[in-house]
């Protein structure tokens, strides 16, 4: 299994590019708009992979996406949540929905609060076990990062409530499932996220302070103290998004 973290020098922005050689295709996760030919490039270098899978996990309010123009590129498909609501050709994803590509498997868990159709995904790697019923890796988007959670102010109504419930699911994978956020230091996504790309459930259970609080109203209180003006440019930026930039 290949697998590759590319970091924006701008916002921290964190795509990723995953698959199986055997079988010679590739996903992508939140392809950054600025990073699609740097993507491009990596999957002729990996010995001209196929990029079948484009997925975000939200729509992004903090950049452009690149999914579209990466679609139109390759020829991959864009997926989506069903929740999303951009207006170009995508698959839409149910949440527990699982994409096989040879060795690799993905599972969609569904998990709003930062915006309503934000998910995480699950990695399964046959190499590692073969019945593919233990996940490595979890892809959280802007759900969960090292160190914090995603801001709560994109997607209005209970998105409190969602991402408590959101983080629960996520806490209730194993300890040792290591994690992936879409973001690192340096995003308006998030209070006090952590300069460290990668972790685990178990450490950010114990170190993570929003992550570690297990009671609804306790977290509900916290999350809504933290003060985190909305940057005027989120609204535009969505609004490119879910029309789908090229």
């Amino acid at each position: 299994m290949i697998f590759r973290q590319l970091i924006s020098k701008k916002g921290g922005c964190i795509t990723y590019v995953f698959g199986c050689t055997q079988a010679g295709e590739l996903f992508v996760i939140d392809p950054k708009y600025e990073l699609v030919n740097e993507i491009v490039k990596l999957a002729e270098d990996l010995g001209d992979m196929k990029i079948s899978y484009i997925i975000d996990t939200h729509t992004h309010a903090d950049h452009i996406s690149g999914a579209r123009k990466l679609q139109e590129i390759t020829n991959g498909n864009v997926y989506y949540h069903e929740e999303s609501k951009v207006k170009f050709k995508i698959e839409r994803l149910k949440d527990g929905e699982e994409i096989k590509a040879g060795n690799v498997k993905v599972k969609v868990i569904y998990t709003p609060g930062h915006t309503p159709d934000s998910i995480s995904i699950l990695i399964y790697d046959k190499r590692r076990d073969e019945s593919w019923s233990e996940p490595w890796a979890v892809l959280t988007g802007d759900t969960l990062f090292v160190g914090s959670v995603g801001r709560i102010d994109i997607a209005g109504g209970n998105s409190e409530e969602n991402m408590y419930n959101s983080l629960m699911k996520l806490k209730n994978l194993p300890d040792y499932v290591e994690i992936y956020p879409a973001h690192t230091s340096g995003s308006i996504c998030g209070f006090a996220i952590s300069g460290k790309p990668s972790s685990t459930i178990g450490f950010e259970k114990k170190f993570n302070p929003l992550f570690r609080i297990n009671n609804k109203d306790e977290f509900i209180n916290k999350i809504k103290s933290i003060n985190m003006p909305k940057p005027k440019e989120f609204d535009e930026i969505i609004k490119r998004n879910l029309e789908g930039v090229t």
